[in-house]
């Protein structure tokens, strides 16, 4: 006979997937960290880039007459000590009035917002491939009757740690655009173009997502409401969707957070081997040509995308899992 607490359970459940008890303040703190970490990585990168030398040896010709290399650093305020040019470099990027890029003599943060959108549509692809791989890698894992499907997706999963980017970049290319032809191996301006680059950086979200989830759904498995769920004769897609999957999504999009930060250097290299048009090639030239403003302002970019995907996928852990606020 099935008591009160046991008939109450999958609706209950229910109620605290659907509803969105997200705290103002959790939120803020959040974004107040979030903040931190931009100015952390500006600053960072500042002294970094200051510490490579002159910029100004980049915009003179190597025949150029004596005296245009300080009449060149004084022109940019080189010359000033550093934390002169960082007040000044800091002010002009709270007031979003950069300085022109040293390359391209244009607005720098223009520049970087130009290549935002192939950048997104890479990241948004390898996330969805390394959510769709590695959740059902992860489902078939903690679910399958076979031995062999509940060990063999995560050990295939965790073998994927091992391989280097670039290395699994160039295999990639030599497998389906040397040998069998099917595939563009760098550039852009078609989804073809799209599959090589996406699947080098997605497929490292497939191990950690596949790991996660299982661990979660091993626990829903176990759980008092799945038992009764399946007592009352709730269908398998239902019981799979709303019951399982859906409870086990809390702990993921925590990971996904964690996993933006791969996301987002890994791109610089991904887009650098493949010729993507996006902020990670860019940031590359940028720090190769020691253009400093178009530098902050492509670290400026990825600082803030890091903690909006962050901030989007804590929001979500918490509609999914309100204990993770408390």
């Amino acid at each position: 006979m099935t008591t009160v607490a046991e008939a109450a359970a999958p609706k209950t459940l229910s109620r605290r997937v659907v509803r969105v008890p997200v705290d103002g303040r959790y939120v803020l703190r959040r974004a107040v960290t979030g903040l931190v970490a931009v100015w952390g990585a500006i600053t960072l990168v500042f002294f970094a880039l200051y510490s490579t030398g002159n910029p100004a040896v980049m915009l003179i010709a190597p025949d150029a007459p004596a005296g245009e290399l300080e009449r060149v650093t004084r022109l940019y305020g080189f010359d000033k000590p550093i934390y002169e040019q960082y007040v000044r470099f800091f002010g002009a990027v709270l007031s979003g009035n950069f300085p022109e890029s040293i390359r391209y003599e244009e607005d720098p943060l223009g520049i970087v917002l130009s290549r935002l959108a192939p950048s997104i549509t890479l990241g948004v692809a390898a996330l969805l491939f390394g959510i769709i791989i590695g959740g059902a890698l992860g489902y078939v894992s903690a679910t399958s009757s076979s031995p062999l499907l509940r060990k063999l997706p995560i050990s295939v999963a965790t073998a994927l740690d091992a391989i280097p980017g670039f290395f699994l970049a160039l295999l990639l290319v030599l497998l389906f655009s040397v040998t069998w032809h099917v595939l563009p191996p760098r550039g852009s301006g078609s989804l073809a173009h799209l599959v090589l680059p996406a699947v080098t950086l997605g497929i490292y979200f497939v191990p950690t997502i596949a790991r996660v989830f299982r661990t979660a759904v091993l626990d829903v498995l176990e759980s008092d409401h799945v038992r009764t769920a399946r007592s009352k004769g709730i269908g398998p897609v239902t019981l799979t969707v709303r019951h399982i999957v859906g409870n086990s999504l809390g702990s993921t999009f925590n990971v996904l957070g964690i996993q933006a930060g791969v996301l987002l250097g890994g791109a610089v290299i991904t887009e650098s081997i493949f010729s993507w048009p996006g902020v990670g090639q860019l940031s590359i030239n940028a720090v190769q040509n020691r253009d400093y403003p178009l530098v902050i302002a492509c670290v400026l970019v990825i600082a803030i995308g890091f903690v909006i995907i962050n901030l989007l996928v804590d929001v979500l852990s918490v509609v999914f899992d309100p204990r993770i606020s408390s």
